[in-house]
């Protein structure tokens, strides 16, 4: 007998592995807008929204402390707090997740190596 695998224990491995492969692929369907859910949640909390309008005002406290104008600390404030821009974060995210839809796995269960 010769040590090589047969047609049918090759399918047979492959449609185990893809049946395995779709078990991690429903998992992970499952779980990501699970985590994004309850990113956007503590995003958006209020205690969040207290530390970020906390941490906007001391940037701006710190600016105008080392010297520079207010007219200048005030762009750098606004452009400060657009990269804080967490609604477009979170909305691509979003996006993401919802538009990828559930990964499909075929397996041509005719086809040999």
């Amino acid at each position: 007998m010769s040590n090589e695998e047969t047609p049918h224990k090759k399918r047979s491995s492959h449609v185990e592995d893809a049946e395995e492969i779709r078990e991690v692929f429903g998992a992970l369907n499952e779980a990501i807008p699970k985590l994004i859910s309850g990113l956007i949640g503590s995003l958006y909390s209020p205690e969040s929204a207290g530390n970020v309008a906390t941490a906007i005002g001391r940037f701006y406290t710190k600016l105008i402390e080392e010297g520079i104008p207010k007219e200048v600390a005030l762009k750098m404030t606004e452009n400060y707090v657009s990269a804080l821009d967490f609604k477009k974060i979170m909305s691509i995210a979003s996006d993401g997740a919802k538009g990828g839809g559930d990964i499909r796995i075929e397996i041509d269960e005719d086809e040999e190596e």
